[in-house]
């Protein structure tokens, strides 16, 4: 139906025009609301460069997008749905401005690419620009999950060693036992059954204020509402995570050497994962890093750091002493009681965070 469409590349640059016209029209309502309900200048004036740089990108795919308009004819601009009719407050009118103008952009990134690699770019670049406005304007201050207090535990329900029946039970241990993070590892078994364990321990984890994050899967974490995601090295663009996930949501990022960080997006990125650190049986090809790797990355961002590979407590106080600020455990929590397993690692890591207030 649409491969041998007589009229493709118009329709693309339609779509274009109006997605420009959406993203810069949501942009001046968030002008307008930076300027008179937070009477900020700064960031009204980036909401107003936002605005001339969306209409700019008109000519980035056309010499003007804006003959290939047809108002008349556009059967979408019939209809809306409630949502679209009502509005609480100024912070749900930004909010829903805010989206507006992302989803737009991506709209716009994403056709954009039929016809200039360039405009296509850019796009994306205004997108998360975008964020960064949105993060200060409206979320003012800490995300909705807020990252734990430094230095933390880190830990895991990693279906290689959690039976499916027993995933509520771990993720309440892992809770009560002190966790600051937890994350989902599940690598071979269908999503489906990935999405029942997700609706099981997402809402403990929410209740109880602590971040549930998947391995792996941004698409995952989006739709299931987790707190973020984890990426590995060969996993999904941390670009890509961040516009699917939104400004208020967790992502880490593995890295094993001072060039991964360079190369990593860390404006993106709420902290690294440094490992393994020591030989490790539940990534056996993992490549040994040892304390150096926490020390180099310590001195190369300011993100936190977390180690993570054969953590035991005979070397938790090594690997804090060496710059780390979250001690990723999987083994020496899951195995035996992971509610005492907590409380000793939390022991040490309550005793080095009391040793730095005071230092």
């Amino acid at each position: 139906m649409l491969e041998n469409h007589p009229e493709n590349e118009s329709v693309v640059l339609r779509i274009i025009d109006a997605n420009i016209n959406r993203c810069a029209e949501g942009i001046r309502v968030v002008e307008e609301i930076a300027r008179f309900a937070v009477g900020s200048e700064g960031l009204t004036r980036i909401a107003k460069e936002l605005r001339h740089e969306i209409r700019a990108l008109s000519g980035l795919f056309s010499a003007d997008t804006t003959r290939f308009r047809d108002s008349a004819g556009d059967v979408g601009g019939r209809f809306s749905t409630p949502s679209e009719e009502k509005r609480e407050s100024l912070a749900g009118t930004a909010r829903a401005n805010f989206f507006r103008v992302e989803e737009g952009l991506r709209v716009i990134e994403e056709f954009g690419k039929l016809v200039s690699l360039d405009g296509a770019r850019r796009a994306k670049g205004l997108r998360f620009r975008v964020y960064e406005l949105e993060k200060t304007l409206v979320a003012n201050g800490p995300a909705e999950r807020p990252f734990p207090e430094l230095p933390f535990l880190y830990t895991f329900i990693d279906r290689s060693i959690v039976a499916e029946g027993e995933v509520a039970g771990m993720a309440a241990a892992l809770i009560e036992g002190g966790s600051g993070i937890i994350q989902y590892r599940a690598k071979d078994i269908p999503v489906s059954a990935m999405r029942r364990d997700l609706a099981a321990v997402i809402p403990l984890a929410e209740k109880a204020g602590i971040p549930l994050i998947v391995n792996d899967l941004p698409e995952l974490a989006a739709e299931t509402g987790a707190g973020g995601v984890h990426l590995g090295a060969s996993d999904a663009d941390p670009f890509e995570a961040r516009a699917m996930l939104g400004p208020l949501r967790i992502i880490g990022l593995s890295v094993s050497s001072p060039g991964d960080i360079a190369a990593a997006p860390l404006d993106l990125l709420d902290y690294i994962a440094v490992g393994a650190i020591f030989p490790t049986s539940t990534k056996e090809d993992a490549v040994v890093s040892g304390l150096d790797a926490i020390a180099s990355a310590r001195r190369s961002t300011v993100l936190p750091v977390v180690a993570i590979g054969g953590i035991g407590l005979e070397n938790a106080r090594s690997i804090l002493d060496a710059g780390a600020d979250g001690l990723a455990v999987i083994s020496a929590v899951l195995t035996g009681d992971p509610v005492k397993n907590c409380f000793t690692f939390r022991e040490i890591i309550d005793r080095k965070r009391e040793e730095k207030a005071g230092a």
